[in-house]
């Protein structure tokens, strides 16, 4: 049986966040309605998902060895 690390499967969960948020940001007309502000926020958003996801992906667990 493979055991999948929590923290792994947590940091592809904040990719595919970060991956949908940031083509949402791109792809949808309707974002054009909205302020300036809110679609900076909605970038940022994206970004953030995705470093979390990067730092949750390379953190050694507590278990590990080496």
């Amino acid at each position: 049986m493979v055991f999948v690390n929590p923290q792994r499967l947590v940091a592809v969960v904040l990719f595919l966040a970060a991956f949908l948020v940031l083509a949402a940001s791109r792809a949808f007309p309707f974002l054009n309605d909205i302020p300036g502000v809110v679609q900076t926020a909605i970038v940022l958003l994206g970004v953030v998902c995705a470093l979390a996801g990067v730092y949750l992906w390379l953190r050694k667990s507590p278990d590990s060895k080496a």
